[in-house]
């Protein structure tokens, strides 16, 4: 609370609310102690000073990692504290040693990464983000430099998430202490396995969680002398077993019972159960499924994990069966029996339950029915069998179902500690608590009673170890703290437990009484404790009774506290399951001493669980306590929602509050020097000049203060409750005068400099603006002169090129006539010298035609070249008379005084006529061509017939020199397999091409001389060949060493070229296979061959041979960016660490790196295609390695981390311009980390608003990604322009609540391919040339590979 002296006008304090809880404002007007405040949301409310609390205006936006930071530690402070830190997903807070948890209803990726827990190994407990693992590591180094067992006491209310932290803590201590057993289940195993066992048999959905813990546990971590885990053991408290029987909606039954109901079918028939909706123990509650569980899918998960922690197939079998047996149970109905007071079971289906029940049971059916129907009473030796009523039948069955499940229950935790086993040698222990936390609802029961007993014992151990540490931290600083008190709740302890007249022992007595009732209890209760100050009668009710606890009062109903009190087995129960013919049924209930086998004891579980946490607060006495205090803040159990109110309850419930009670009666505000001197130095001008040190200056300031009751330590300034809120008053009161003094300087200031300014201004732009009209009045008519002369000369230079254009394609036409006409001649000549070789008297017919033919063509070609001619002849005219036209018009047809437009249009009406018949002559000489082709293509095919006759003549009736005559038909197909080659010299190829034949005009040789080579033996036109088959494993074999770099770049360009060349040459449409057919196409389109290598028509073979060597160029191409990435991952893992004294070396090994791949690249002539890919895959793989490295470590976004980032990438900037050829758009790929780095070298963060972060600085960065680089800055920052806004905050949790589908933090890796075949049709990577490439001398000299010389 505040006082008149810390409070004045403009002060921000904190008022009560009864909606918030608290809420924040500005202070208005002051009235002696009452005070007019102006909150935040716009309204006025009054309040006295007294009822008030201080808010501190310098708190960082997201909040203080440890609550004993906090400028004013009171009940407003700690909640803005925790809901600023849980709007920026900062889950976990310290005060002092103890962590508070809010749960976040969500996955938080960040936060439960593996690598986490390395960081956290050996760290101590405030050097790192607050978090499970710090309290699990603190607890581990605690056992092993002090040689103490430890205790994590982990306690909530439900749904604030114990279990998930308790998994935590047992997974920290697990990789701490990890051992392999020897039959390899590690105990660490087997312990974290236990959690989904137990969670299935005792754990269940309330009103308040999905997954809700129905009994207590505290699991036993045993470590020997080295630190490793040694053994365990798991204790539990308190199972409800009413919920087997009652379930209120929407609540559930346990979780065991939904899975095996959804079951796989041959087990559902096994168990003989089937939809849960038909099970009287399951739909008294409309909740049958959850969203959030797959019943079926935990199933197969809990007897994964029962096989883990030693249940064999047969146990889980066993139990599965019990457990589909208790469903029965409740399904059988009584009515009323024959005879008075008797009950027989109600109908057909209820006998069938009956029925699978004693099977399940493997007990008789009759004695199970009389079991539940009647009872034996023994007197004076004498048996007495009575019957009950369908009533007291139906509380039998129950009774008989939940003593069999709360046995089942005890016998699988028996079961996981002797699996697991407990070492009696450990050393040392650490024990994790999952405990309930303090409950009160409309209506409480026996369980709250336990379970409310259990909190207070915790509750004391609880203030006595925060007081412990209180004393320590004032005895560390040699600070007085005698006066301090201590508040006990050993009263309440007392009324509860006490023994003889606690109510514990009075509920025993009541329970042993036969003619006890709830209200002979509650009547009791009223008269041994009504002046108990810790005990009321409430006004309205006879039986209840209230008990104040530390955290609140709670009002009790005690209609079943004597029902639930009693554990006994009814005799009949104890012997039906005793004679089961299962001995796992029958192991449940061990037979009993004679002299109580045929009645039933009274066991009073109040006091069985009074001991059980007697006991185990001996345990946690012998240890040194750690604490977790889990929060859940809000009821509707969503992400985003934090309830002022609803976690103000929980804190108190869970001892925060007290704890801070207890450190507010102390010194709650403890500042060290350096940040009381800075945050207060203007209030004592004299220490700023340096001339006293960090201690007198703090002494000097609260001297000038006068405030009494603070000490100085050894490091820190401890202040008493308000004092602090007392110095914030004297500075903003000297705050508020400086300010008017510096605002009317600065308002004069600024009226003289813009006085100054418009009058330096006036005058030079008065100048400029006259200066500028002159220019634009000259730049004008200049322009105009200039048009006129650009027009003149482009109609010059169009006719000059206009008629350069038609000599030329004259002049070639002509040339291609006259060669045309040579060849003609020429073959004509040849094919009259072969003829005449022949015997005249031999197909004479043929010959003579062939000849007549000849003869005729000749004369047709002669005629055609002389009206070709001629025709020349006359387009030259014709273009010279156009010439002569054009200078005549350009002459006389203009007269000297017409206007510009005049010529112009003139000009562009003669210059369309000209292309008209430019455009007729160019079609006149394509049509030219066409037509000497046409020729050339009949003398072909003249040439061909004439060898075809002449092999005729010669095999059908020409003798030979011997005389003799040879008769074989030959057909057409004689021309292809006389030009037939097959490639008998493979293995001369393949012994040359396996060393490394070197380059040739920048071409690898061997891919350019195996290609040439294929196209000489036209391998890819066979239909079978195994050339191909031999080519490709000896690719194979050289590749096969991955490592060999160089080796792998020269073969990566050898083959990729060789696919380039198969790419080009392969036809991949249907082409003309006529020599005509091919002539004309030759002459309408540009021909598609490769450095002068005509296109053939591949075969299967061949297609399959390009099909494997593209998996093989994707194979080498995958080795290439591996080793890279391998190369490069050392120094890139630097970046999740701090700089060190020399960071430069990593961007030099990084750099070095490049440039000699690219030097390996350029040396092996590999194309700037597939280099760029190589180059921009691994860049975005430096791109994901670093900016994931800013997402999952806080000091990689400081701003010395930025700056020293923002100069390494300015190396990789001036590599990627030098080297931009190969580099291509890799500088692009490091967009994330540009963007992200950009903004953590800036020196002033606080300026910066939402838009400019998202549109001009990050605009490629998801807003999850900036919400938590914001976070991580913030939480370095250390001054405040160097902290990101609270605005911007907000507005990034507003997209982030509208947002469900959120994406993943985390950028992937790209590990694909993106090198196609279809991108080799691109005409940027085409080889052109391969006929200059040099082939190797070793195979030039071979006789079968002369053609590789032309």
């Amino acid at each position: 609370m505040t006082t008149s002296k810390t409070v004045v006008v403009g002060s921000h304090v904190w008022v009560d609310d009864p909606e918030v809880a608290w809420k924040d404002g500005d202070v208005t007007e002051v009235r002696g102690d009452v005070i007019t405040v102006r909150c935040t949301s716009g309204e006025k409310v009054v309040r006295k000073i007294s009822t008030i609390f201080p808010k501190d205006t310098e708190l960082p936006s997201n909040g203080v990692d440890d609550m004993t930071k906090l400028t004013y530690l009171d009940e407003p402070g700690v909640l803005q504290n925790l809901s600023c830190r849980f709007g920026v997903n900062e889950i976990y807070t310290y005060t002092g040693r103890i962590l508070i948890a809010v749960n976040p209803f969500q996955r938080l990726p960040h936060l439960y990464e593996k690598d986490l827990m390395k960081q956290y190994k050996g760290a101590a407990l405030h050097d790192l983000s607050p978090h499970p693992f710090a309290i699990a590591d603190s607890a581990y180094k605690k056992m092993i430099d002090e040689g103490i067992s430890q205790s994590i006491l982990v306690s909530g209310e439900s749904g604030a998430g114990k279990t998930e932290s308790t998994k935590m803590l047992m997974q920290y201590l697990a990789y701490m202490g990890g051992k392999a057993a020897a039959d390899g289940r590690s105990v660490e195993q087997q312990v974290l396995q236990s959690n989904p066992v137990l969670e299935a048999f005792g754990n269940a959905k309330t009103v308040r969680n999905n997954n809700s813990s129905r009994f207590g546990k505290f699991v036993e971590i045993q470590f020997n002398d080295r630190g490793k885990i040694s053994g365990a053991a798991i204790r539990t408290y308190l199972l409800e077993r009413s919920r087997v029987c009652q379930v209120s909606d929407p609540e559930r039954n346990y979780h065991c019972f939904y899975m095996i109901c959804a079951a796989p079918p041959e087990d559902a028939e096994r168990y003989k159960v089937g939809n849960p909706r038909t099970y009287h123990y399951l739909n008294q509650s409309k909740c049958i499924e959850l969203d959030a569980m797959d019943d079926s899918k935990e199933y197969v998960e809990t007897k994964r994990a029962m096989n883990v922690v030693g249940i064999g197939p047969d146990e889980q079998d066993a139990i599965f069966r019990v457990v589909a047996a208790v469903l029965h149970l409740g399904n059988i109905e009584f009515k009323k029996g024959g005879d008075s007071d008797s009950s027989t079971p109600k109908d057909d289906q209820s006998r069938l339950h009956l029925k699978t029940a004693a099977e399940l049971f493997m007990c008789d059916e009759k004695s199970l029915e009389d079991s539940l129907c009647k009872r034996v009473i023994v007197t004076r030796g004498e048996a007495i069998t009575k019957h009950l009523d369908p009533a007291a039948a139906a509380i039998s069955r129950d009774a008989l179902a939940k003593t069999v499940y709360s046995r089942l229950f005890d016998w699988i935790v028996k079961k996981i500690n002797d699996t697991i086993g407990q070492d009696p040698g450990s050393k040392y222990l650490i024990g994790v608590l999952d405990i309930y936390g303090f409950e009160s609802f409309k209506t409480n029961s026996f369980e709250q009673f336990c379970i409310n007993l259990t909190n207070e014992k915790l509750q004391q151990h609880f203030n006595q170890h925060v007081f412990k540490m209180e004393q320590e931290e004032y005895k560390k600083e040699a600070i007085d703290w005698s006066y301090i008190e201590f508040v006990d709740n050993q009263d309440i302890l007392d009324l509860i437990e006490k023994k003889p007249g606690g109510i514990i022992a009075l509920l025993d007595e009541a329970c042993i009484l036969p003619r006890s009732t709830h209200k002979t209890f509650a009547e009791k209760l009223y008269q041994t404790f009504s002046s108990h100050k810790r005990f009321k009668k409430p006004k309205f009710s006879q039986t209840d009774f209230t008990i104040c606890h530390y955290a609140g009062d709670v009002t009790y109903q005690s209609e079943f506290f004597l029902d639930k009190n009693k554990d006994y087995v009814i005799g009949e129960h104890q012997d039906l399951m005793s004679a089961s013919r299962s001995p796992f049924v029958s192991g449940l209930f061990p037979p009993l001493p004679v002299q109580s086998s045929n009645k039933s004891k009274f066991s009073s579980i109040g006091s069985r669980f009074k001991q059980q946490l007697q006991s185990l607060l001996e345990t946690l006495s012998a240890t040194e306590p750690h604490y977790v205090r889990c929060i859940k803040p809000n009821n509707l159990l969503k992400p985003g929602i934090f309830e002022n109110k609803n976690a103000l309850h929980q804190l108190q419930c869970g001892g925060v509050m007290e704890a801070i009670r207890i450190s507010r009666a102390g010194f709650p505000t403890r500042k060290t020097f350096d940040e009381f001197k800075t945050r207060f130095r203007l209030l004592e001008p004299d220490i700023l000049g340096g001339r006293y040190d960090e201690v007198t200056a703090c002494k000097k300031l609260l001297e000038k203060t006068g405030l009494k009751g603070y000490q100085v330590g050894k490091t820190k300034v401890f202040l008493r409750a308000g004092q602090m809120a007392e110095l914030d008053a004297h500075l903003t009161e000297l705050l508020g005068k400086s300010a008017i003094i510096i605002q009317s300087k600065f308002r004069s200031y600024h009226a003289h400099r813009d006085f100054t300014r418009l009058r330096f201004c006036v005058i030079p732009f008065q100048t400029y603006c006259r200066r500028q009209v002159a220019r634009q009045r000259y730049e004008t008519a200049k322009r105009l002169v200039q048009s006129a002369i650009n027009i003149q000369a482009g109609i010059r230079g169009m006719s000059a090129r206009l008629n350069f254009r038609t000599r030329k394609q004259t002049k070639a036409a002509k040339m291609q006539v006259n060669t045309c006409v040579t060849t003609c001649w020429y073959s004509y000549k040849r094919m009259k010298e072969h003829m005449s070789k022949l015997d005249p008297k031999s197909n004479l017919e043929p010959k003579s035609k062939l000849e007549q033919e000849v003869e005729e063509l000749t004369g047709q070609l002669q005629l055609e070249k002389r009206m070709r001619a001629e025709e020349t002849e006359k387009l030259k005219s014709d273009l010279e008379k156009m010439r002569l036209q054009f200078q005549g018009g350009k002459v006389s047809g203009f007269p000297i005084g017409a206007s510009d437009n005049e010529v112009i249009n003139a000009l562009t009406a003669e210059n369309e006529k000209l292309k008209s018949q430019v455009n007729t002559l160019e079609n006149r000489i394509i049509q030219l061509k066409t037509d000497m082709q046409r020729l050339e293509e009949k003398l072909s095919d003249i040439e061909v017939e004439g060898h075809v006759l002449r092999q005729q003549t010669v095999q059908t009736g020409s003798p030979t020199a011997e005389g003799q005559y040879v008769s074989v038909n030959l057909d057409w197909g004689l021309k292809k397999e006389l030009t037939r080659k097959f490639p008998e010299h493979i293995e001369d190829l393949i012994r040359c091409v396996t060393k490394n034949v070197g380059f040739s005009q920048k071409k690898p040789v061997a891919a350019v001389t195996m290609f040439r080579c294929l196209m000489q033996w036209k391998s890819f036109e066979a239909d079978r060949s195994r050339v191909f088959d031999i080519l490709i494993q000896m690719i194979g074999s050289k590749i096969e060493d991955e490592g060999d770099n160089e080796l792998i770049i020269y073969w990566y360009s050898n083959t990729s070229t060789l696919l380039f060349l198969l790419q080009r040459s392969f036809k991949t449409k249907t082409q003309p296979t006529g020599f005509f057919g091919r002539m004309t196409q030759g002459f309408l389109s540009s021909p598609s061959d490769v450095g002068g290598t005509q296109e053939v028509e591949p075969k299967y073979p061949a297609i399959r041979f390009k099909q494997q060597l593209t998996a093989y160029v994707e194979k080498i191409y995958t080795i290439v960016r591996n080793n890279l990435k391998k190369e490069l991952s050392p120094s890139l893992d630097y970046f999740t660490q701090l700089p060190d004294d020399s960071p430069d070396k990593h961007w030099d090994s990084i750099l070095h790196t490049l440039k000699k791949s690219l030097r390996t690249f350029k040396d092996n002539y590999v194309h700037p295609v597939l280099v760029q890919k190589i180059f921009t895959q691994t860049f975005s793989y430096i791109n994901v390695k670093i900016f994931n490295s800013f997402l999952l470590h806080q000091e990689c976004c400081s701003l010395v981390n930025g700056e020293f980032l923002e100069a390494g990438l300015g190396v990789i900037e001036l590599w990627c311009d030098q080297a931009a050829l190969y580099a291509g758009s890799s500088w692009d790929e490091l967009t994330h980390i540009r963007q992200a780095v950009g903004f953590l070298a800036m020196q002033d963060k606080s300026k910066v608003t939402y838009t400019d972060l998202t549109n001009n600085l990050c605009p490629g960065l998801s807003v999850q990604q900036l919400h938590r680089i914001c976070t991580l800055v913030n939480s370095n920052g250390k001054k405040a322009n160097s902290c990101v806004s609270a605005d911007i905050f907000s507005q990034m949790k507003k997209i982030m609540t509208a947002d469900v589908d959120v994406n993943s933090l985390l950028l992937d890796d790209n590990s694909s391919i993106p090198v196609t075949v279809d991108e080799l049709n691109d005409p940027t990577t085409k080889v052109e040339g391969i006929s200059d490439v040099e082939p190797p001398s070793e195979l030039v000299e071979l006789e079968a590979f002369k053609f590789l010389k032309g």
